[in-house]
């Protein structure tokens, strides 16, 4: 499966993927989509456990398995850095309390949909202003003996 926009909205889709989940599309192969999530004014308590808990549910939205977490408080009322290890990669977070913004990097390879973790925290945070960037890692033309 992969995603589609509809209405605003992403959907599941067959993904076509190689045996080193390579992802397929078309007449490129990849090693995955990289998302950088920029996130201003957000709806957001700046407390460890919820977004430990909003990204988890991130994960098991696009299909990823999380391997490991962890998170690091700068101080009281300060930022906090974390990530998530997953077996297709890694779900990063950095917060500036003080600057009202949360940067996201998200970046996943195989029959994963890193889009639907991207919109879930849009949807979950509520920015008022917000940058996304997508990213396919790793494009290389097609050759039949990598597939």
């Amino acid at each position: 499966m992969s995603f589609v926009k509809r209405n605003q909205s992403l959907k599941y889709y067959e993904k076509e993927v190689s045996e080193d989940y390579f992802i397929i599309e078309k007449n490129i192969i990849f090693a995955g989509t990289h998302i950088i999530l920029d996130l201003w004014n957000c709806s957001f308590s700046n407390k460890i456990a919820p977004l430990k808990k909003i990204i988890k549910e991130a994960a098991n939205l696009s299909k990823a398995k999380i391997l490991h977490m962890h998170m690091h408080r700068f101080g009281k009322e300060q930022g906090i850095s974390g990530v998530a290890v997953l077996a297709e990669s890694h779900i990063s977070v950095h917060t500036w309390p003080e600057r009202n913004y949360i940067a996201f990097d998200i970046f996943m390879c195989g029959k994963t949909y890193p889009e639907l973790a991207s919109e879930f925290l849009v949807k979950t945070l509520k920015p008022k202003r917000k940058k996304i960037e997508i990213i396919k890692r790793g494009i290389t033309k097609i050759d039949k003996k990598m597939c």
